[in-house]
């Protein structure tokens, strides 16, 4: 049987409430999943509409794109460490269900950020580098002002691809 939120050791259909599973319980495990859900969706918001825009016009593109770009890679982090924790707690929540929709939900998630994490991200900023590298060669300045939206330097360079996928 399993163990009552109150300690008495019964059947599940005959023990009320929150049950234990291990050392946490199904209640706490799906709050903990909740919590990394919403960090995941609120820093998503954060980076990409709220703050990119307002340091975007504070500072100029000449020194966004390059704060964005090392911010890229602590916001990947974050999100593949929180998505992890919450594959783990929904793995707990849904009693080891791998099949069920939470799980392959999230899941998918994971995998979606581990590919921005190991791929696309990498490419992104490699690109970027290139592209400004060719910015700062002609016109000696390191303007960088149709960077991302027009693929670098005249269009040439391969972030359009990137920064759109």
């Amino acid at each position: 049987g399993e163990v009552c939120a109150r300690g008495a050791v019964s059947r599940e259909s005959a023990c009320p409430g929150p049950t234990m599973s291990g050392p946490i319980s199904s209640t706490v495990a799906l709050f903990g999943d909740i919590i990394c859900n919403s960090y995941v969706v609120g820093a998503s918001v954060w980076y990409f509409f709220l703050s990119s825009p307002v340091m975007m016009k504070s500072l100029g593109r000449e020194k966004f794109v390059p704060l964005m770009m090392s911010l890229m890679k602590v916001f990947f982090t974050s999100c593949c460490v929180s998505l992890t924790a919450s594959l783990a707690l929904t793995y707990i929540h849904t009693k080891g269900n791998v099949g069920g929709l939470p799980f392959l939900s999230q899941l998918v998630g994971l995998a979606g950020a581990l590919l921005n994490k190991f791929v696309i991200g990498p490419n992104a900023l490699a690109a970027g580098k290139a592209s400004m590298g060719e910015r700062k060669g002609k016109d000696g300045e390191g303007s960088l002002g149709k960077f991302a939206s027009e693929g670098g330097f005249g269009g040439k360079g391969g972030t359009k691809f990137w920064h759109r996928s």
